[in-house]
């Protein structure tokens, strides 16, 4: 039984091979969206087995970036606002 499926296996494989070296033609179009899609498809592969990380950038630091104070502010600035 064993022979039988490796017999199977084999004329599969020899007409698998056959295929790969006929020639065939592609359209540039069909060539663009082939390689979108290996592209897209190793974007998603790549983020779904990559290790989960907890890094947030610009997550819940609010409206303030004047690094100090709210009333800290410099003295051009207070001079413009009179």
């Amino acid at each position: 039984m064993k022979e039988n499926w490796r017999e199977n296996w084999k004329e599969i494989w020899h007409e698998f091979q056959t295929v790969l070296e006929e020639m065939t033609t592609l359209k540039k179009r069909e060539y663009l969206l082939t390689l979108v899609v290996c592209v897209l498809s190793g974007l998603v592969v790549g983020m779904l087995i990559s290790p989960k990380k907890s890094l947030m950038i610009g997550s819940h630091n609010g409206n303030n970036n004047n690094n100090g104070k709210a009333g800290d502010l410099p003295e051009e600035w207070e001079d413009a606002e009179e």
